[in-house]
């Protein structure tokens, strides 16, 4: 496992153990973190329990909780915090992303994503 490059919020930590006790299928996997999709407005990202492949990236959270994610969306995720929302707005898993704004604007294909945040990080390095 790697450093903690996550945070996970009280109420998602409660939420997951929840259905991992009440869904038979969630029972022993973790959460997978992953990009959904991209349009103007920045990442779409998805969450959902699943089993890590020999390539994922793993990170602990301060609950105890593993994340999985991969390589290619780590990039994009990096500093996140993973809340949890039943509320108006729906019921569900929240990437809170501080970075979202470097990744807004006209669709571009994935290839061009890694290239985008490089450049973006160089300037702040």
């Amino acid at each position: 496992m790697t450093d903690t490059l996550f945070t996970m919020t009280d109420c998602a930590a409660s939420a997951t153990l929840k259905m991992r006790q009440e869904v038979p299928d969630y029972r022993g996997k973790d959460l997978r973190i992953y990009l959904a999709g991209k349009g103007c407005d920045g990442f779409d990202y998805g969450v959902a329990f699943d089993t890590a492949e020999p390539n994922d990236l793993l990170f602990k959270t301060e609950h105890g909780i593993t994340i999985i994610c991969d390589e290619r969306t780590m990039e994009f995720v990096r500093g996140s915090t993973l809340d949890w929302a039943d509320d108006d707005r729906g019921r569900g898993y929240l990437v809170l992303n501080p970075n979202h704004r470097k990744f807004r604007g006209k669709f571009y294909r994935k290839p061009d994503w890694k290239a985008k945040l490089s450049s973006l990080n160089g300037q702040n390095a």
